[in-house]
């Protein structure tokens, strides 16, 4: 059915690998393997267990399968989280496990388990920072169990427990000191580098790093610095990386010796997540991983199996299978633009602000988020548009020229929203050469629109938590450009991403001044309002193909085409002038007839309206007809002329005046709701059944902004000059659906139903018999 939009797919030459991978098989995949793992619970409530390992491998498949989306409440979960509950393991590997189980599962009940374990691994570790199998430190320790507690302990810090700093310290201490000249890790100095354990060094560093004050970001008393004083050498994370993209590979665990693989797999996971890269070198890591996963599941029964290491026992490569395809899917809430620059850090001055950014708003969503790096060397707007908000930061202005900024344009076009932020302030001189590029792809893109100062009662201001503007200083505020209905631009005058930086030691509770305190957490609020104004919190699945919305320009007057053109009105309509082009380049493909805009919007006139066979009228503000205007319109109807109207955003205004000034025609039939079983909310006439489609409507208040949904029949009304309706009218936006993919901050519908709407109404105009 959703053939009927014209959609452009735009694939990166560098992600061919995986692309057969969608959403739909991969959650098949997963609930296969869900199925098999409940299938092998026993009546304890657990899972077979290695010997002296007490509830490890049960810890292993319950995280598996709460982060496979199997609810606390289900009676599987209920059983397992029961059964470890009863369990009080005395090995790293197995408390470290269960922690992550108690705070993926988010049970308060659980907070003093979670201190326990945390109190037992802070004594594990060792002088080196590394911890063994047990608390016996004199054993030395091992990478292996080392990344297993730091993945406890970070898990245990989100979850409002206290970890001394000088565990995280030791740790990051003891993986750069073990890091290789090619920028790898290894498991035991006689042995090779691989791709687990340089997979366990990469992530171990940036969880350790988040923990501790950032080196470009400090806090000195009340004065936040934001530049001056980094670590100017070699950025061991980016050494892993480089590792990881050299013998990149998701057939089997690098320079391993085919040892380990579905235990890699979940490390190459945690990396890519962590880091926040879409791609690690050329490839995207999670589409070629879960479609190698895919194939290598078991056909009839749902499981994996691995050979070596454990993972002969398919319920240990069965839960790192889904723990890969599983967390490596989490949605994308927003990126940063990576663009080149003779100062490789132009870019992301503050590598950990999104990551710590994400932390924040999955607490506060209560949902498992993520965030990615977009390069904009090569990038095609259905890459942008894999992040729903992108931040761009910087002081010069960026190279690219006209060929990124009109792809920026258009990616805003589609429905993305961009967060600029000029890193000016707090230690970091002037933005002068940013801020005047910032203006001038503005005027670019919005000839017609002005960078204004939000008001406080914008919701940016309050969209998930209120912000008042005076706890980011007095020389800060949100600026931002309107188009159609919403505010795709926000710019900012000073960094937010140094503070989301910061904002980690909120976490940590750590003691700073109430000023500093107030500017994070202030940035944060910031932040969160600007991803929940931008997305309603709608997410789109990360496998889902980005599609481009074209419209026609295909403007002459050919024998057999119907002409559909756009009424000069003057009411706001010009707030959504791609509405036309997009809804014909839409309709093009589906309907029995050609259709085309004529061309410039049309004003009320016999000559005119003569070959107009349908008359698309929208806007968002009052207007008034003439006598002689109101003639025209009457004239055209009783001739067998459309008209189909709504109202931009579905604003009152217009909506008030459309069905004045539409009620002092002659017609047959006053403009009335019509029922839901009207012929053109069918698919009588080879369109769609359209009544049932989903309604948005902003719920904006003091403390929140949300969309609320409700799937109903269309509100459309209809009145009649003739045999036959001929005047439809939406109150409820189509045109800013049309305009962009985004459109949640309108009362209205969404692209998919707006399209189907219109189809139908042009099918129900075209199958009626000619006026008399």
């Amino acid at each position: 059915m959703w053939a009927v939009l014209v959609w452009v797919v735009v694939i990166a030459p560098n992600a061919a690998i995986g692309q057969d991978v969608d959403a739909v098989s991969v959650q098949r995949s997963i609930d296969r393997g869900v199925a098999y793992l409940k299938q092998q619970q026993t009546e304890s409530g657990g899972w077979p267990e290695y010997p002296s390992y007490s509830c490890g491998l049960t810890a292993l498949c319950t995280l598996a399968l709460l982060n496979a989306d199997v609810p606390p409440n289900d009676p599987a979960m209920v059983s397992a989280l029961a059964y470890l509950r009863r369990n009080r393991p005395d090995r790293t590997y197995p408390v470290a496990l269960q922690t992550l189980v108690y705070c993926e599962a988010g049970a308060a009940e659980d907070l003093p388990r979670i201190r326990r374990n945390v109190d037992w691994l802070v004594k594990a570790q060792n002088n080196r920072g590394l911890w063994s199998y047990t608390q016996q430190k004199e054993f030395g320790g091992d990478p292996s169990n080392s990344q297993f507690a730091l993945l406890a302990l970070a898990a245990a810090v989100d979850r409002g427990v206290t970890v001394p700093e000088d565990v995280f310290a030791k740790a990051r201490t003891y993986w750069l000191a073990t890091q290789q000249s090619d920028g790898g890790w290894r498991y035991r100095d006689a042995m090779p580098v691989t791709g687990s354990m340089t997979c366990a060094g990469i992530a171990s560093l940036i969880i350790t790093e988040g923990r501790m004050t950032g080196v470009n970001s400090r806090v000195q008393g009340d004065k936040i610095q934001c530049c001056g004083g980094g670590d100017e050498g070699a950025d061991p994370v980016q050494g892993g990386l480089g590792w990881l993209a050299r013998y990149f590979s998701t057939q089997s665990n690098p320079q391993a010796g085919g040892q380990s693989y579905y235990y890699y797999m979940y490390a190459l996971e945690r990396v890519g997540r962590l880091s926040g890269r879409r791609f690690i070198g050329q490839h995207d890591w999670y589409r070629e991983g879960a479609d190698r996963l895919l194939r290598l599941q078991d056909s009839f029964q749902g499981f994996w199996r691995g050979s070596t290491n454990g993972e002969d026992r398919p319920l240990v490569a069965t839960s790192f299978a889904l723990l890969f395809l599983s967390k490596g899917k989490r949605q994308v809430v927003v990126g940063r633009l990576q663009y080149p620059s003779s100062d490789a850090t132009a870019w992301n001055r503050h590598p950990e602000s999104l990551r710590q950014l994400v932390r924040h708003l999955e607490r506060d969503w209560a949902k498992d988020l993520t965030w990615q790096t977009i390069r904009s060397e090569n990038a095609r707007v259905t890459d942008l548009l894999q992040a729903p908000v992108l931040v761009i930061s910087g002081r010069q202005a960026i190279a690219g020229g006209d060929v990124l900024a009109d792809r920026l344009g258009e990616y805003v076009d589609q429905g993305g929203t961009i967060l600029f932020e000029a890193e000016q302030g707090d230690g970091c001189g002037d933005a002068i050469g940013f801020r005047r590029q910032f203006a001038d792809w503005v005027t670019r893109w919005y000839p017609e629109s002005k960078i204004e100062k939000l008001p406080i009662e914008h919701p940016v201001w309050y969209a998930q938590r209120k912000v008042d503007p005076e706890m980011l200083g007095k020389d800060f505020w949100i600026y931002g450009v309107q188009a159609c209905c919403r505010t795709p631009i926000f710019f900012v005058p000073k960094s937010l991403s140094c503070r989301w930086e910061l904002s980690g030691l909120l976490f940590r509770q750590s003691q700073l001044s109430e000023s500093a305190r107030s500017q994070i957490s202030a940035a944060v609020s910031v932040g969160e309002n600007v991803i929940a104004y931008a997305t309603g919190r709608e997410l789109q699945d990360k496998l889902q193909q980005r599609f481009l919305l074209t419209g026609s320009t295909e403007t002459s007057r050919q024998r057999g085409q119907w002409q559909l053109a756009e009424l000069a009105l003057g009411a706001g309509g010009e707030d959504a002038r791609r509405a036309l082009p997009n809804a014909v380049g839409l309709l093009s493909q589906t309907l029995p007839v050609a259709v085309a805009p004529v061309g410039d919007p049309v004003t009320l006139d016999d000559r005119t309206l003569s070959d107009v066979t349908a008359l698309w009228v929208h806007g968002r503000t009052d207007f008034q007809w003439s006598a002689a205007q109101r003639k025209a319109v009457q004239t055209y109807l009783d001739r067998g002329g459309y008209l189909i109207a709504n109202a931009v955003c579905g604003a009152e205004e217009f909506v008030k005046a459309f069905r004045r000034e539409i009620g002092k025609l002659d017609l047959d039939e006053p403009l009335a709701a019509i029922a839901p079983d009207h012929p053109a909310l069918t698919n009588r006439y080879g369109g769609f059944d359209v009544r049932r489609v989903t309604i948005r409507r902003p719920k904006r208040d003091a403390n929140q902004f949300a969309v609320q949904t409700r799937t109903t029949f269309p509100m459309i009304e209809a009145a009649r000059v003739g045999p036959a309706d001929n005047v439809f009218f939406s109150p409820l936006d189509l045109s800013c659906a049309l305009e962009s993919q985004n459109s949640i901050q309108c009362a209205g519908y969404g692209t998919e139903d707006a399209t189907r709407i219109i189809a139908n109404l042009l099918l129900y105009a075209m199958q009626q018999p000619p006026a008399d």
